[in-house]
């Protein structure tokens, strides 16, 4: 695509989407820019109840350029998924982008951020967002066992992950405990974000048995969807590479499951 379709296509993007002037306006500017520490920026867009809040000192409008626009979590059948575990959340521009795919809250959504600078915002986004009745928010690290792990904060925000660099110390907690801790007995879809702990924790998929009907994961430090299939198919899931259910990420699904065969027969 050319650079002016390109642009034309943003610009009409934005015209569908953006509830005010101000909104655009910080939509264009897409990165970082000039701000106090701790002072959050407010997005209004069509089919959200709440604003979505973000950092303009960070790359928060590039994540929501990415999510709104690229619709790179995209479902090739529809939305079905009503109680969803998003380990690596952020400050909740998946939540809010998850609020306006499914047309209202989802059933479930419980969001695991390790992060105190991002949980103090995804905390707030979920009032913003009015899904409080729904959310169940835990700040730890998603980990292939339970206790405590470093977690290195230093960079860019969105590069924090755990690490043996990392001067801070969070709680690690694993999917099973995750999933007990926040009383969801099966979840239709587990969204992975984990900036290369995806190595540690997929592996750990097989402990949760059949309580995870789906799965989603965005890879980093070169794990690729090789990698990804041969660690999925062996924990009971059938795999798919990017743009084969989701347009951006690789997923799967659970053998045997209603979404699984309809998908393997569309293959």
């Amino acid at each position: 695509m050319s650079r002016v379709l390109r642009r034309l296509v943003d610009n009409l993007w934005l015209l569908g989407i953006c509830r005010d002037v101000a909104t655009w306006r910080a939509l264009k500017s897409r990165g970082p820019r000039g701000a106090d520490r701790g002072e959050l920026g407010h997005l209004r867009l069509r089919g959200l109840r709440g604003d979505l809040l973000f950092r303009p000192d960070a790359t928060d409008l590039a994540v929501v350029w990415e999510l709104f626009q690229g619709q790179e979590y995209a479902f090739e059948y529809g939305w079905p998924f009503r109680s969803i575990l998003d380990c690596g959340a952020n400050i909740g521009v998946f939540l809010a982008w998850l609020l306006r795919a499914s047309s209202g809250h989802p059933v479930r959504y419980v969001a695991v951020e390790a992060d105190p600078e991002a949980f103090r915002v995804l905390t707030r986004q979920a009032e913003s967002m009015r899904a409080g009745d729904s959310c169940t928010l835990l700040q730890a690290a998603v980990w292939d066992r339970d206790g405590e792990v470093s977690f290195d904060d230093t960079g860019p925000s969105w590069g924090h992950h755990v690490g043996e660099g990392g001067q801070r110390r969070v709680k690690a907690m694993t999917l099973a405990t995750i999933l007990d801790q926040a009383g969801m007995q099966h979840c239709d879809l587990l969204k992975l974000d984990v900036e290369g702990g995806e190595r540690s924790v997929l592996p750990s998929l097989v402990s949760c048995g059949e309580r995870i009907g789906a799965v989603v994961a965005e890879l980093h430090d070169g794990l690729d969807y090789a990698w990804f299939a041969s660690v999925v198919e062996s924990a009971g899931y059938r795999a798919f590479p990017p743009g084969r259910l989701f347009r951006s990420h690789p997923g799967a699904l659970r053998i045997g499951s209603a979404l699984e065969q309809q998908a393997s027969a569309r293959r």
